[in-house]
């Protein structure tokens, strides 16, 4: 008998001691918790990163905590009951969807953030609100100069799909940092953060949880964050919502292009062999048909298989890059003196400065005019006629055309590009591609063997 109750001591003993030993250590893992810092974690999955589908690498980042409520029901439904425009959304996003993704991995942030554009504006980057709030990610127009993003006569940031982007992460990072919760990061990007650290500090007052779903929200932005999740739940499992996705390569649909001049935004469509509309989808911001260029150079998005076109097409054009300029309409001007002093017809003048029915020109509005001959350089600052060309290297190579021999060729073998070539040697004519003489003269910027060196034609 003894020996049992010996037994049933230790037993109890051995139990005590576990329950000792797991409080303890779930009390100094809550402390270390209190007094880490809330940096991001990378909840980025890097398997599928190099996937073909843009979608499976999307749903490989997913880190938000899934809802299956009543208003995430409803917002499912509401996506669902109208494919179409879930299908136009999506096919709307294909231009900036991979670059986003991108910047949202490349952050560590949940995948979801990808996805905030299509609650936002649809992808939809022209879009404006009653507000005012514009652009993929409908920034305000002060928070929108709070985070840099210029607003002239000549472009709107807010619209810019590279600028707005890199804005908006940033205020959001900014916001999970402040509350260390994504979902109340979330709403603060719609309703404010002062108006959610009020309503945290009301609850806190009164003892209350301060989680989203505790906290006193407006119904639209509690259901900005709910339509959020459901189209996140959509993309995660579109077969079991009915639905099929746009296919969406995970590869960059656009490039970047510096512009170093004023031009015309038709020219650049042309030299690019875009569309306008294509152009414009790109490069948003740009209010007026004119791509005025301030220091430093402004970036223009390209599709990423037209950026070799365009520049080769910009180092052959003789063409002036700019056709218009800025005009201060005058006391007692309208548009059918200004048309006919500038040779233009009152149809074209209307059309490139947006009037539109029976809208008036009044004293001290800025519109655009044809450029003269005589006007280079007037109300438009560094206008040039032509594309600066590139300085000679100080180090250099000759090198011998060979019959045969094109451009690409030539690039390839000594490290440099086609551009490149074209503005070392624009005055030494035009090449139209395989070489028939061995005339040509070629500059090449390869680090040279030694002094002197140079290819010649044996």
């Amino acid at each position: 008998m003894m020996n049992i109750n010996k037994i049933k001591l230790a037993t109890i003993f051995l139990i005590i001691s576990l329950i000792i030993t797991f409080i303890t250590f779930a009390a100094q893992a809550t402390e270390t918790k209190g007094h880490q810092t809330h940096a991001y974690s990378k909840p980025f999955i890097k398997t599928f990163s190099h996937s073909n589908d843009l979608w499976i690498r999307i749903r490989s980042g997913f880190a938000l905590q899934t809802h299956s409520g009543k208003e995430v029901r409803e917002n499912e439904a509401s996506y669902t009951r109208d494919p179409d425009y879930l299908y136009s959304m999506t096919k709307q996003s294909e231009r900036y969807l991979y670059h986003i993704v991108e910047e949202v991995e490349r952050r560590g942030m949940p995948a979801e953030i990808a996805l905030l554009p299509m609650v936002e504006s649809a992808y939809d980057p022209e879009a404006e609100s009653g507000s005012k709030a514009a652009g993929l990610w409908q920034f305000i127009p002060s928070t929108g100069e709070s985070f840099g993003l210029t607003q002239n006569w000549w472009f709107d940031d807010r619209k810019d799909v590279i600028a707005a982007t890199s804005a908006a992460l940033d205020y959001l990072q900014n916001l999970y940092n402040k509350f260390e919760d994504w979902e109340l990061a979330l709403a603060a990007y719609n309703w404010g953060q002062g108006a959610v650290l009020r309503s945290i500090a009301k609850n806190r007052e009164k003892g209350l949880p301060v989680n989203f779903h505790n906290i006193r929200l407006p119904d639209e932005t509690r259901n900005h964050v709910h339509k959020l999740i459901a189209i996140k739940n959509i993309i995660a499992n579109p077969a079991g919502y009915g639905i099929k996705l746009n296919t969406i390569p995970n590869k960059p649909y656009f490039d970047k292009v510096e512009a170093d001049d004023h031009m015309d935004i038709e020219l650049v469509a042309k030299l690019a062999d875009i569309s306008v509309d294509e152009f414009n989808a790109l490069n948003p911001a740009y209010k007026q048909v004119v791509v005025k260029v301030d220091e430093p150079p402004r970036l223009l998005l390209l599709p990423a298989n037209k950026v070799e076109t365009f520049l080769t097409n910009l180092e052959e054009n003789e063409e002036p890059l700019l056709s218009w300029q800025m005009h201060h309409v005058k006391k007692g001007e309208d548009v059918q003196k200004i048309s006919q002093r500038h040779s233009i017809s009152m149809a074209q003048l209307k059309k490139v400065n947006g009037i539109t029915g029976n809208n008036k020109i009044v004293h001290g509005q800025r519109i655009l005019v044809p450029l003269a001959e005589k006007d280079v350089g007037a109300d438009i600052t560094i206008v040039r006629k032509k594309p600066i060309r590139t300085r000679q290297p100080d180090n250099y190579l000759i090198y011998i055309i060979k019959k045969g021999d094109t451009l690409l060729d030539i690039a390839r073998r000594h490290g440099t590009t086609v551009r490149q070539i074209r503005s070392w040697n624009r005055d030494g004519g035009h090449w139209g591609g395989r070489s028939e003489t061995n005339t040509h003269e070629v500059f090449s910027n390869r680090p040279l063997s030694g002094q002197g060196s140079s290819l010649v034609k044996k």
